[in-house]
């Protein structure tokens, strides 16, 4: 159901949006003329951010919901007030409007992934998944902000500048984290009504801009809409999987050894390691399960590049178990469950979303794999992200280094994987 504003409420949201214009205006005046860089920088971005619902509106005829001018205005609004200090003074204030930024993320994330399945003929994603994908994509957008907070923080130190992007500490940047959580969660849970229009507004604009054209498409009884089956050969990942005896050899090999190292490691009794192996293998062994063929194999390669930070550990290589090789190694396993997802799920993606999906999975991955640190640490007493010998100013610049290297593995395999299906598609 759609919600319809009455004539009142439009007003009210109108003034109060043109209120919050105003006073981010106000605010920007007294960085100039304070010269306080941090906030001249933050106001001007922020204003003129909220000028964009106008711009959709007049060059790409895409009309926002009133709430939602005002939710975007609003949340723009908190943040620039908070820059005077109270970001710094008011313990909560921080969390609050994380989670409300957060909530615009994962919007942009549900509407855009929503108006291209309404588009596109060849994907479709069921609501499950939709859940989880807004999760992912806003902790790996969460992840790639605090990425940037630290790069503007090193860039300031070597300028001799004030830092225009402020990190207070990392309970701080963790906590950012768990309320970009909070606040896809919000959006999954009750925020997509107030959306729905303008995801069909956007799935036309995309239609027009690729003049009505829609990939290759078969029936698909079972999910009541026209698809393309990734099961079938003529599916953008149907020759993913190959029956080549090389390739099965290879492969196999590959699954062996990690499922030797996965009973290892519970036997030494590590746990986590042999979880994480765990996953791999069970990706590998998917397909033979799946279509009862012992040949139907992930591509060795594939495997292999998605078990190297395994075969780091088993040889002493750290330069394997490195941040950016297991990133990297992360990326793969991502677009392993991409592809499986499409052969023996209703999930249908094209090339380009699945390559969109292991970027953020990846970004997501490291989030996560921080949260679950911080947690076993604070509620276990375990050492995995709080180490003992270390500050926290030197934990915080170890697992910026380390979200740094998820979005470089990110963005880099993405685009190699980008490159790969063009070539396929020749």
């Amino acid at each position: 159901m759609v919600y319809r504003p009455s004539e009142n409420s439009l007003s009210f949201q109108h003034l109060l949006s043109r209120l919050f214009q105003a006073t981010i205006g106000a605010i920007l005046v007294v960085g100039v003329v304070t010269l306080t860089l941090s906030v001249i920088v933050n106001a001007a971005i922020a204003l003129g951010v909220t000028f964009v619902p106008a711009v959709l509106r007049r060059d790409y005829r895409l009309s926002l919901d009133p709430w939602m001018t005002l939710w975007i205005t609003g949340a723009l609004f908190l943040h620039t007030v908070g820059m005077l200090g109270l970001y710094r003074d008011v313990w909560w204030y921080d969390h609050m409007t994380h989670t409300l930024s957060a909530t615009i993320v994962a919007g942009v994330g549900y509407v855009t992934a929503r108006a291209v399945d309404e588009w596109s003929d060849a994907i479709y994603l069921p609501p499950r998944f939709m859940s989880v994908y807004v999760l992912l994509f806003t902790l790996g957008f969460g992840v790639f902000w605090e990425v940037t907070e630290f790069v503007a923080r090193i860039g300031a130190d070597l300028l001799g500048l004030e830092a225009v992007l402020i990190q207070y500490g990392l309970e701080d940047t963790l906590l950012d984290l768990l309320f970009d959580a909070v606040g896809a969660v919000i959006v999954a849970m009750f925020g997509t009504g107030l959306v729905s229009t303008m995801i069909d507004t956007l799935a036309a604009r995309i239609g027009d801009h690729h003049d009505g054209t829609h990939d290759g498409v078969r029936d698909d009884p079972a999910a009541g809409r026209t698809t393309t089956r990734g099961g079938d050969e003529s599916g953008h990942f149907g020759g993913f999987v190959s029956d080549g005896p090389a390739n099965a050899r290879a492969s196999w090999a590959v699954t062996v050894f990690l499922g030797a190292v996965a009973i290892g490691g519970v036997f030494a009794g590590a746990i986590l390691a042999a979880i994480r192996v765990g996953v791999v293998l069970a990706l590998a062994l998917l397909p033979a399960l799946a279509y009862r063929d012992h040949r139907a194999t992930l591509p060795w390669p594939v495997l292999g590049l998605a078990s190297l930070p395994v075969f780091g550990t088993v040889i002493e290589q750290p330069w394997l178990t490195s941040n950016l090789v297991t990133y990297v190694a992360v990326a793969t396993v991502a677009l392993v469950i991409a592809v499986e997802l499409n052969l023996f799920t209703a999930v249908r993606m094209s090339p380009r979303f699945a390559v969109v999906f292991v970027v953020v999975t990846t970004m997501a991955t490291a989030g996560l794999w921080a949260l679950g640190r911080w947690f076993a640490d604070l509620s276990l007493g375990t050492e995995l992200l709080l180490q003992p010998g270390y500050t926290d100013a030197e934990i915080e610049t170890a697992l910026m280094w380390e979200f740094l290297h998820a979005v470089v593995a990110g963005v880099v395999a993405g685009i190699v994987f980008e490159w790969g299906f063009r070539r396929r598609e020749e």
